[in-house]
């Protein structure tokens, strides 16, 4: 063998060693793809179930999913997003239809939001059901005196009989 046959004999090599780390790398973004879907229709379900309960719409900022300037992104309490462009033309698509980036944007943007939602929500409630009580511990003290009222004047109209 010549040095020229060991030389290519090295190169090959090298390039099956290349060759196999490209297989390798290629096989791992392959499985976080597969990974990556997974985790997106976990995330999916579990939030579409808080957000349907809450019933809050979210205005997104278009930037967040690279819309031209003029357009709207509305995010629904079943997590589709309706995307409004600048000529009025709109197109719903599902949270789980955007790249990874978008996804991550669009959570990490509207989750404080609907948090903030929900807390003015359960605060607006709070009161009303307050309310409520207070009102209804009022009439039953009106219905509780009402009906003491109507015991003594049963019990007076029987002792008048009795004494007649």
């Amino acid at each position: 063998m010549s040095s020229d046959d060991t030389d290519i004999d090295g190169d090959l090599a090298e390039v099956i060693k290349t060759l196999e780390t490209l297989i390798d790398e290629a096989v791992q973004v392959y499985e976080l793809d597969k990974e990556k879907v997974n985790v997106i229709d976990e995330l999916y379900s579990s939030l579409k179930v808080i957000t349907s309960f809450l019933g809050f719409s979210v205005d997104l900022y278009p930037e967040l999913l690279n819309l031209p300037p003029g357009s709207r992104a509305v995010l629904t309490p079943s997590l589709d997003i309706v995307l409004i462009k600048p000529n009025f033309k709109s197109e719903t698509k599902r949270l789980d239809q955007f790249s990874l980036e978008e996804v991550t944007n669009i959570i990490r943007y509207g989750t404080p939001a609907l948090i903030s939602m929900a807390s003015a929500d359960r605060t607006y409630k709070n009161r009303r059901i307050s309310f409520l009580k207070s009102a209804a511990a009022k009439l039953k003290q009106v219905s509780q005196a009402n009906v003491d009222e109507n015991v003594m004047s049963d019990n007076s109209r029987r002792m008048e009989r009795v004494e007649s």
